[in-house]
């Protein structure tokens, strides 16, 4: 098995790097699952992908969203309900638009 962090150390690093309270919202559609970190005022209801532009995310009025989220998780970057370490380290996590640095990973580890 690899190396995980729980979801809670994951948002604790989101808070930290954000400097904002942030709420975990689970989605899902009949292709995946995402788990989205979010601030309490988004309004996100649903997302599909798109090949050429990644998820795209849509509030309650079927209207896109355009503020950035925070950080994304897939299915893939998940492993018995934790986050996978390798995810982290291959930069494919990006927390407000930036992959983690080696101290952020560390800092994980440690929580």
């Amino acid at each position: 098995m690899a190396k995980a962090i729980s979801l809670h150390a994951m948002k604790t690093l989101v808070e930290k790097k954000m400097k904002k309270k942030i709420l975990l919202k689970m989605m899902w559609n009949d292709n995946e699952k995402l788990t989205l970190f979010i601030i309490p005022n988004m309004k996100i209801n649903s997302f599909i992908f798109d090949e050429k532009e990644g998820y795209l995310f849509y509030d309650l009025d079927g209207k896109p969203v355009t503020y950035d989220i925070p950080c994304i998780l897939t299915e893939a970057d998940l492993e018995d309900g934790k986050v996978k370490l390798e995810a982290l380290q291959r930069k494919k996590v990006l927390v407000n638009n930036e992959p983690l640095s080696s101290e952020d990973i560390a800092l994980l580890e440690e929580l």
